[in-house]
This record gives structure tokens, sequence and C-alpha cells, in this order.
């Protein structure tokens, strides 16, 4: 063991007069330490939390990947076969994906009083309900088997409360088709609320039988494939090999026309872009709460070492080099640094705990799409920030070490 941290091990951090207190500039260190550890993983930990909830419920709503008809934009409607060839292409690129046929077209919702525009969402047998049953305030998912509930439709709680709809109630929808009006009569089944309000206000989901009939379409053909379950990290890739795939499909005559691959990065492009935004405050706090904590470091180790300053002669006189004096100082601000963060781990890690589990600090959903404060621990990241908080510290402490070597034994020594 070096014999400067062997000395800065047994310096005491404590008043000389016997007491076990921390004199005030110790105490002042711990705490700032602390507290910028609790202020930074609070952060890191409720933005992990808030990218993971609104990334989820986006794609809740919109596939991972969609595969549509090119042509999309230029025709009311264009409409996609889920033939042998499309599926075998689909699932030789992507093996590992959950893949439905899916239609989208909008509607009016009508009662005796009111009306509200809505898209219809219908999904095939092979759909994963777990997103919408998740957030079910009322009713049950429709067995959709069973072709006797063909006519059930599960609305939002915004929906409901605007059109004053329960469970049960029955309701016309109207659809425009070649410049007609078509009406078909639903019953409400269930009602779902993800605060998510802009998808909540739209999304009302049916039965795909129920809307290719509508259509007067067959049973393979829908507006939309969907390909759901992915990795997170491999949804770019797997788009971009999925486009390939048909683009070489369609130039070999294997498919009759080119197919547009979109992902939910391009469909939800506004949120994930306000997702991003928060990584930028993430970094903000992470370096204000830095020069905090190194400002409350620097001025303690002042203090310290001017609380030392005998010492210092003494240790000069028998031959200690300035390097190794400044070592035994920084080693001694270290130990405060180590037990500020210590502190700050339990006190954050706490905190964090409470609200995963009892969701105490609540949200507005409509500002927020949330109606509490969510929290995702990533260990890997509450790791590299104590690791960079301990290196960052040591090197912020090389600057002030440097007045050790402007004290002079001859006039320290008797320094009292």
């Amino acid at each position: 063991m070096k014999f400067e941290f062997y000395i800065a091990r047994r310096l005491r951090l404590k008043n000389y007069d016997g007491s076990k207190q921390n004199t005030p500039s110790i105490s002042i260190a711990v705490i700032g330490i602390a507290l910028a550890i609790v202020i930074m993983m609070i952060a890191i930990v409720v933005v992990l939390g808030f990218k993971h909830e609104i990334r989820d419920k986006v794609m809740g709503f919109d596939a991972q990947i969609t595969i549509s008809n090119s042509d999309y934009a230029e025709k009311n409607k264009s409409y996609i076969t889920f033939n042998d060839t499309l599926k075998n292409i689909i699932y030789s690129t992507i093996p590992n994906g959950q893949t439905s046929l899916s239609i989208k077209q909008s509607g009016i919702l009508k009662t005796d009083n009111d009306f509200m525009g809505v898209i219809f969402k219908g999904m095939d047998k092979d759909y994963d309900w777990e997103f919408i049953s998740e957030n079910l305030v009322n009713g049950s998912i429709p067995d959709y088997n069973n072709n006797e509930n063909n006519n059930k439709i599960i609305i939002s709680k915004i929906i409901s409360s605007t059109l004053k709809l329960n469970i049960g109630d029955k309701i016309y929808a109207y659809f425009f088709e070649n410049n007609k009006i078509r009406t078909r009569r639903f019953e409400i089944a269930a009602i779902y609320e993800t605060h998510f309000g802009e998808y909540d206000k739209l999304f009302t989901f049916s039965t795909l039988n129920t809307l290719q009939k509508l259509n007067n379409i067959d049973s393979i053909t829908g507006n939309g494939i969907e390909i759901r379950n992915l990795p997170i990290s491999e949804i770019e890739n797997a788009s971009y090999n999925l486009q390939d795939s048909l683009i070489q499909a369609c130039y070999t005559n294997k498919l009759n026309s080119l197919h547009r691959v979109d992902t939910v990065y391009n469909t939800g492009a506004l949120y994930f872009n306000w997702l991003d935004l928060l990584d930028t405050n993430v970094i903000v706090i992470l370096i204000l709460m830095s020069l905090v904590s190194g400002f409350t470091l620097i001025s303690s180790m002042f203090i310290i070492i001017l609380e030392r300053i005998n010492m210092i002669g003494i240790m000069k006189s028998l031959g200690a080099t300035n390097a190794q004096i400044r070592r035994i100082f920084i080693y001694l601000t270290e130990r405060l640094v180590i037990k500020g963060i210590l502190w700050g781990n339990a006190i954050a890690l706490s905190i964090i705990f409470l609200q995963t589990k009892f969701k105490l600090i609540p949200l507005d959903p409509e500002a927020y799409y949330l109606n509490y404060v969510p929290t995702e621990i990533n260990w890997w990241y509450i790791l590299l920030l104590n690791i960079g908080v301990i290196i960052i510290s040591g090197l912020i402490l090389i600057l002030p070490s440097h007045l050790i070597s402007t004290i002079s034994p001859a006039k320290t020594i008797k320094f009292e």
C-alpha cells in the first residue's frame, strides 16, 4: 500500500474536539455529492421510463413495421393482398416477427345527439390484443374467432365520454365508400384508455372480417400488413432487408406491384423526435450537477488543506514531496465522494423503488400522456454514473491540490 493512501485513510474527517460530528465543510461536501447523485440518477431513470412508456404506446397503435402499396398516397384506398408469395418473402426475411393483416378506414360514430369522426382499425384473428387488454377500463376483448361477435367494437374512454356511451350500448357507424354512405350498427364491447390523447380520440377497434365485408374484398386483402414483436434494436435493419426483398421480388415478377415498408419511427416520427429531445435535457442536468458538485468539492478541499496546514509543513520538513502530499489530499477528498455516492445511491434508489411500486408522484396525462412519473432502472447506466462521478471528481481535485506547493514549511510549522 502506498504511504499516501495509508495516510489518507488514517486522517480524521471529524472535528478536532473529539466529537463524532463532521466539520461543516465535510458535511456540505457529502450532502452536495449525495444531492447531485440523487438528481442525476432520478433524471436518468425517469427519462428512460418515460421513453419506454411512450414508445410502447406508439407501438401499441402503430406496428413496428407496416407494408402497404407504394401508390397509397395517390389513391383514396389501395389494397394489398396477403398471398402466399408475399407471406414467404416476409417470413423468410423476418422469421421472428408476428405478422397480421389489417384495415384502417375512417368513419363516423353517431348517436341521437352527437357524432364523432374516428378511424376503424380492423385486425385479423392472429392479432395480439395484449396492448389493448392492458389498457382496458371497462368490458373485455370479444372473442373475434366467433363470427357472432363481428359487430362488437372497442372504443376509447374519450370517445365514450364524448358520445356518452357505455358497455352494451348500440351505435351506428357511417362509412363513405365510392361516393356512397354505408351504415353499420355496432355494439360497444370494451372501453380502453391509454392517456395518449391523439390516438385515443381516433382509434376504434373492430374485426378485419367486418371491414372486408364492408368494402367487398376477400379474406386475404387489406390496406396494410403489420409486423410486431421484434426487438427494438432490429426494427431498422429488418425494415431495410424487407424492402430490398420486396423490390427484388417485384423486379423478378414474383410480385405484380411495388410495396412500401414503413417503420414506427416514420409513422410516429413526431413522438420519437420529441423523446430524443429528452436526452438533451438529461445531458444538461448531468452537466449542471457536475459543475455544482465540482465547486463544492473544490471549496471543501481548500478548507481541508487550510485545516491541516500545520501537518503539511511537518510532512514537507520530513521529506514528503508536493506531489505526494497532493495525492494524500486527493485521496482524502475522494473519501467524501465515495461517502456522498453511497448516500446518494441509497436515497435515489429508495425514491425510485417507492415510485415504481406505489406511483406516488402523479402527472397530468393531457400534457405528458401518462398519469404518473414512470421509472426504468438500467443498472449499467447507474454503474457508469457512479464510476463517472468518481473519475471526474478526481480530475477536478488536481487543480486545487496545487495550493499545497505554495505552502512553506518554515512558516506553517509555527502556524496555529
